[in-house]
């Protein structure tokens, strides 16, 4: 089998706009972006 190549792996994961309401008042946007997926066991 010529395809045997996982295709559950992700390169990477896109991270939608996000507008924080941060508690002192102010608006933290965060714009959309890519980044590397989180593993589970990672402890960062």
């Amino acid at each position: 089998m010529p395809d045997s190549k996982p295709k559950s792996i992700i390169k990477r994961v896109y991270v939608p706009t996000q507008i924080y309401d941060l508690p002192n008042g102010e608006r933290l946007k965060v714009p959309g972006h890519y980044r590397m997926p989180v593993k589970e066991d990672n402890n960062e």
